[in-house]
């Protein structure tokens, strides 16, 4: 009996390493902060609200241009074709805004998951959390991510090189 217990005991304490490994190291961050204190999201917003408000006018402009053209002794067939053109044009301009609105969203979003991701390698922490997530504990590595985010290209450089890379696959559609 005592041999088995010397046998177990000699087994839990050559596998002790394996239990007495260090709790996962834990980062969290304030993801509304960084998204705040970020320049590009700060310059993504604007353009998304200019472009939604282009998108608000357009709309304006085309209800007055119908009204325009309704005033007209037109026919039901004429003004029904009036009325599809113009909103075959609002929906193409709805259609370019979400587009760009995406873009712009996902752009934003890769960096700030790439600056964590670097952030965290760099102080070895095993999993990261937003901070609302966490009640108590972590390192709060938000400032760390926020400065190595402001290292970052301009959203306009960027999103830039993506209209003109657009711009040339629309004149190469046009060409064929």
């Amino acid at each position: 009996m005592q041999r088995n217990i010397l046998v177990l005991l000699i087994l839990m304490l050559s596998f002790w390493p394996a239990y007495a490994e260090t709790a996962p190291k834990v980062g969290v961050v304030d993801g509304e902060k960084l998204f705040d204190e970020y320049p590009a999201a700060q310059e993504a917003t604007k353009k998304i609200a200019d472009a939604q408000d282009e998108l608000r006018d357009a709309i304006s402009e085309t209800e007055k241009v119908y009204s325009e053209f309704e005033k007209q002794k037109k026919s039901e067939a004429e003004k029904l074709t009036k009325k599809k053109e113009l909103q075959s044009k609002i929906d193409a301009k709805a259609q370019e805004t979400k587009k760009m609105i995406e873009s712009l969203s996902a752009k934003i979003e890769e960096d700030i998951l790439t600056s964590i991701k670097k952030v965290a390698g760099e102080k070895t922490l095993d999993v990261v959390f937003d901070k609302r997530a966490v009640l108590v504990g972590g390192a709060d590595i938000t400032d760390a991510v926020s400065t190595e985010l402001r290292k970052k290209a301009p959203i306009a450089e960027s999103t830039s090189e993506q209209s003109d890379t657009l711009e040339t696959k629309k004149t190469i559609k046009k060409t064929n």
